[in-house]
């Protein structure tokens, strides 16, 4: 079984002791522009990718002096950059600015193991929002974000502005918080620098110390739950989908809905045993080797 989808290379720790380890530590509005912190470029290579990777954030469309700005190049090298990807079928004018274009797409979904994932994930992510009528997520955690793989919603829950593709800070969702649980302390840790967290909201947990309280309970229970830390009037319940063989977190499913509602046990019940039915069929199949 590959668990490189989660990107976590840390071995699987002990379970948590909050106690022990008190020294520090759902939307597009909430989804940052990629490469907005990113340090200047130092080769034509890097350039290049740090250019296109500005138009993976929420906006979409951008002009030459937001790529400049958030790419950390100068303006005539985002232009001529940005006429190379045009040329390429990587981008696409739209007025004076421009966007991604449909070769990204095409490459995106050669992307074997996230797209198996997804496939094998579908079917039981359709029956639990057919439970539940509720917007239900996988994803998988990438670094400090959790990365959404695949979103099933209809027309009649709360909206839930997140976006396939798209990002958002791990600490902050109940699908980061299942993921986190199964994961190193060291990893939890590196979340920040300072013993500090970045809020999404004023509900966000701030601290790592109260991270790996809630981590601990998560462990514990075999699910993970937030109520308006990603996105104000949400909240979410979420249990990871693990390798049974090695314990590690594969992905994440959830189910979000309307504040106060997550805590209902048949919430919790059906999320998780969704998760064991992905974590036996993924680990029984070896379907992501």
């Amino acid at each position: 079984m590959s668990v490189q989808l989660v990107h976590v290379e840390a071995p699987l720790p002990a379970p948590f002791d909050a106690m022990t380890h008190d020294a520090d530590i759902a939307g597009e509005s909430t989804e940052y522009i990629a490469g907005a912190q990113r340090r200047p470029s130092t080769n034509a290579a890097s350039r290049m990718i740090a250019v296109l990777d500005t138009f993976g954030g929420p906006l979409g469309v951008l002009g030459v002096s937001d790529v400049a700005l958030a790419a950390g190049v100068p303006k005539s090298t985002a232009h001529r950059m940005l006429g190379i990807l045009l040329a390429q079928r990587y981008i696409e004018r739209v007025g004076n600015r421009y966007r991604l274009a449909s070769r990204v797409f095409e490459l995106g979904s050669h992307v074997s193991g996230l797209r198996r994932l997804r496939d094998i994930a579908t079917p039981y992510m359709t029956e639990l929002h057919r439970e539940t009528l509720s917007t239900v997520h996988l994803a998988v955690l990438d670094g400090p974000d959790v990365l959404y793989v695949e979103k099933i919603f209809g027309h009649g829950g709360p909206p839930c502005p997140t976006t396939v593709g798209g990002r958002n800070r791990a600490h902050a969702t109940a699908l980061g918080k299942a993921l986190l649980s199964r994961t190193s302390v060291d990893l939890v840790h590196g979340l920040t620098h300072d013993g500090r967290l970045d809020k999404t909201t004023p509900n966000t947990v701030g601290s790592v110390s109260a991270l790996l309280v809630q981590l601990s309970r998560a462990r514990d229970e075999g699910f993970a739950t937030e109520t308006a830390e990603c996105r104000p009037g949400l909240s979410c319940v979420a249990a990871p989908i693990l390798d049974w063989n090695t314990g590690r977190p594969i992905a994440a499913i959830s189910v979000s809905t309307s504040a106060g509602h997550v805590n209902s046990a048949r919430f919790r019940q059906r999320v998780h045993n969704a998760s064991q039915l992905l974590s036996d069929r993924l680990t029984s199949s070896h379907a992501l080797c």
